[in-house]
C-alpha cells in the first residue's frame, strides 16, 4: 500500500506549532544577533551589514536591500514561518522515505525538529533564518528529490537538474548549505550501496554529482568571501585550528552525538517542573500537544515490522550526522551551548529521526504509544517554556553590543 505522505490533521498540527513559533518570534523581537545587528546598522549603516555578513556575500546584498526598505521584520517573519515549516515537512518526508514501515510515526521527528528541545534558536529572525535554516531546507529538498524513485525518463532528468540547482544555491548562500550537502552525499552513497541491479549505477552517479556540488560551490563561496571574511570564518581557519584542537574534537563529537540523539531529550525530560504559573502553563500546553500528536499518529494504520530491522539505515544516518556536524567542530565550535545549538540544523532531520528510531527500538511494541505521548509533551512543554523564558530574559539595550559576533 502506498504511503500517504501527510494527512490533513498532521499538516494542520505542524502548521499550528510553527505559527506559534513565528508569532512568538514577533513578540520577543529583537533578541541576540537581531538586536545587535539593528544597533550596529543604526550606527554604521550598510557597513555594519557588510562587516557582520563578511563571509556571506550574497546574503549581505539581500540584507542591505531589506534594510533600505525597512523590510527586515515583515520579510523575516514570512521566511521564518516558511523555513521552519519547511524543516518540519522535509523531516516528515525524510522519515517516511527512510523508515517506510513506520510511516505512522513521521510526525514525531518533524515536531522534534521545529521545537526548541535540541535546537533553541527558533526566536531569532535575521541571522538564524537567513543563514542557518533556509539553506538546509533548500538542500534537503534537493536531496529528497534525488532519493525518490518516483520519476522516470525525461522527468527524472528535469528533477535531477532542479535538485542539483537547489543544492548549489544553498551552498552559495552559506556554509550551512555545504554541510547539508555533505550529509546528502553520505545518504546517497548509502542508498547506492544498498541498491541492487541496474539502479545501483544511477544511485552512485547521483551521489557523485551531489559530492561535486558542495565542493565546487564552496570554492566559489570562498572566492566570493576571500576579500571580506574575517579569519575565524575562512576555510584556512579550520586547517590551522585542527592542529591545536585535534585532541578535543573526538570527545566533542562523541558528547555532541550523544546529546543530539538522546541526551538533550533526557535532560529536557528531567528538567520538567510544575512549580509556578509558567511551569503549570507549560505542563498544560505539553499535555494538549501530546494528546493531539498521539491522536495524529494512531489515526494511521499499524506498522508492518519491528524497528530493530532498520539498523543499517540508522547506522547510515549516524555517519551522515557526524559528517554534518564535523565541519563546525573543525572550526572550533561546540554543540552544547544555547546558541551553538544552531549547528545541528544541517543534520536536524537525521538527528530527530535517530531519536525516534532509538525510542522505538528500546521500547516494546505494545508500549509504543508512550513514544508519541512523550515526544508531544516535550515539544509542547519546552516550546511554551522557551517562549516565556525568552520574553522575560531579553538582553537590555545597553549590553547588546557585548554579544559575541555570530
Amino acid at each position: 500500500m502506498p504511503i500517504k505522505q501527510i494527512s490533513l490533521f498532521e499538516f494542520l498540527l505542524l502548521t499550528a506549532v510553527v505559527t506559534v513559533l513565528t508569532v512568538s518570534t514577533a513578540w520577543v523581537y529583537p533578541i541576540w544577533d537581531d538586536a545587535r545587528l539593528l544597533v550596529l546598522i543604526g550606527e554604521s549603516g550598510d557597513a555594519a551589514i557588510r562587516g557582520d555578513l563578511d563571509s556571506r556575500v550574497l546574503l549581505s546584498h539581500f540584507f542591505i536591500f531589506l534594510s533600505h526598505r525597512g523590510l527586515f521584520l515583515p520579510v523575516g517573519l514570512v521566511l521564518h514561518w516558511m523555513s521552519w515549516f519547511g524543516m518540519g515537512l522535509v523531516t516528515l518526508r525524510f522519515w517516511q522515505m527512510t523508515f517506510p514501515a513506520h510511516a505512522r510515526f513521521a510526525l514525531l521527528p518533524a515536531i522534534l525538529s521545529v521545537t526548541p528541545i535540541l535546537c533553541k534558536v527558533q526566536f531569532v529572525v535575521m541571522s538564524v533564518v537567513f543563514i542557518d535554516v533556509i539553506e538546509p531546507v533548500l538542500a534537503f529538498c534537493g536531496i529528497l528529490l534525488l532519493m525518490s524513485e518516483r520519476w522516470r525518463g525525461r522527468r527524472r532528468i528535469l528533477v535531477t537538474a532542479g535538485s542539483l540547482f537547489l543544492i548549489v544555491v544553498a551552498c552559495l548562500l552559506s556554509e550551512y548549505g555545504v554541510a547539508t550537502a555533505a550529509v546528502g552525499c553520505v545518504l546517497l552513497f548509502g542508498k547506492a550501496l544498498r541498491t541492487a541491479g541496474a539502479g545501483k549505477r544511477e544511485s552512485m552517479i547521483l551521489a557523485l554529482l551531489v559530492s561535486a556540488c558542495p565542493f565546487v560551490s564552496y570554492i566559489v563561496f570562498s572566492i566570493l568571501a576571500a576579500s571580506a571574511a574575517s579569519p575565524p570564518y575562512q576555510a584556512s581557519f579550520a586547517i590551522l585550528s585542527l592542529f591545536g584542537n585535534i585532541q578535543l574534537i573526538p570527545f566533542r563529537l562523541i558528547s555532541g552525538i550523544w546529546r543530539g540523539v538522546i541526551g538533550a531529550y533526557l535532560e529536557s525530560l528531567g528538567s520538567i517542573t510544575v512549580y509556578g504559573k509558567a511551569p503549570l502553563l507549560s505542563f498544560f500546553s505539553g499535555a494538549i500537544l501530546s494528546a493531539m500528536v498521539t491522536f495524529a499518529v494512531y489515526r494511521r494504520r499499524a506498522d508492518a515490522s519491528p524497528a530493530g530491522r532498520d539498523w543499517p539505515t540508522a547506522l547510515t544516518l549516524l555517519v551522515a550526522t557526524v559528517i554534518g556536524v564535523l565541519p563546525f567542530l573543525l572550526m572550533n565550535r561546540t554543540l552544547e551551548t544555547y546558541w551553538d545549538s544552531r549547528f545541528w540544523l544541517p543534520a536536524m532531520p537525521l538527528v530527530s529521526s535517530l531519536t525516534v528510531y532509538l525510542l522505538l527500538s528500546v521500547v516494546r511494541k505494545r508500549l509504543w504509544i508512550l513514544v508519541p505521548i512523550c515526544c508531544g509533551f516535550l515539544a509542547g512543554y519546552w516550546t511554551t517554556t522557551e517562549i516565556i523564558r525568552t520574553h522575560k530574559n531579553q538582553v537590555p539595550p545597553f549590553s547588546i553590543l557585548a554579544i559575541p559576533k555570530k
